[in-house]
């Protein structure tokens, strides 16, 4: 039996108990949609099915997307334990992902957290000289803003579940079937605050009882469309 193999009959078998992870208020998805628009993250969290179908072009993206994430990570990480195969649903990613950290694995692919109600999954934890290292795992050419809010955003849960400094790095696609690997962590460490005092504004933001008047602008297509574009132009 490999090692891989063995810890999860380990894990799935273990009769420890583990304390359950509080229930989130929203994931990583909505909140970089609160970034670019308050009335977005309302719509996504109470709205859900107003949204925009995917275009084709959108879904051929999001395939690419994962196409290059497993590629990468099988060929940096090739006896990481996946959160994601090894779950029967997604309730179970929670208290999973705490079992595998109590096996003391290195390399974890979906490890899953809540802080302050909010729910992160990392592309990749993993584990150097004694310091965990989350890395985010884009299919562009280039660092981008959103790029940095989103690791931050996982960099603030992370964190303060674990409670542990970290490393945060992006890895980029250099077009030459290879990846460029950048260390974001000074970045991400100077805009904690910030990702603090968004949650806040954007748990406030939720608890109202009507949508946000949020005017059409700009923030409807950049840095991306918005997927309730059609809703709120029809409007």
């Amino acid at each position: 039996m490999s090692f891989v193999s063995e810890l999860i009959t380990l894990l799935l078998t273990n009769s420890i108990d583990f304390k359950i992870m509080p229930n989130y208020l929203f994931s990583k998805t909505a909140y970089i949609k609160g970034v670019q628009c308050d009335k977005q993250l309302y719509l996504y969290k109470h709205h859900y099915k107003l949204q925009d179908p995917l275009s084709p072009e959108t879904m051929a993206k999001f395939r690419g997307g994962h196409d290059f994430e497993d590629a990468y990570r099988a060929a940096k990480f090739p006896f990481a334990v996946d959160i994601e195969k090894i779950a029967k649903n997604r309730n179970e990613y929670q208290t999973l992902t705490q079992k595998v950290l109590q096996k003391q694995v290195a390399d974890i692919f979906e490890a899953t957290f809540v802080y302050q109600d909010v729910l992160v999954m990392n592309d990749v934890l993993t584990r150097s000289g004694g310091k965990w290292e989350i890395q985010e795992i884009k299919n562009s050419s280039e660092l981008k803003p959103t790029h940095i809010q989103d690791i931050a955003l996982q960099y603030f849960v992370t964190k303060g579940a674990l409670g542990k400094e970290l490393d945060a790095k992006i890895v980029l696609n250099d077009g030459a079937n290879a990846y460029t690997i950048i260390d974001v962590t000074a970045e991400v460490k100077v805009l904690q605050d910030n990702i603090a005092a968004n949650i806040q504004r954007f748990k406030n933001i939720l608890d109202q009882d009507s949508v946000p008047p949020i005017n059409i602008g700009s923030q409807c297509e950049v840095p991306y469309k918005c997927s309730f574009f059609g809703y709120c132009h029809k409007a």
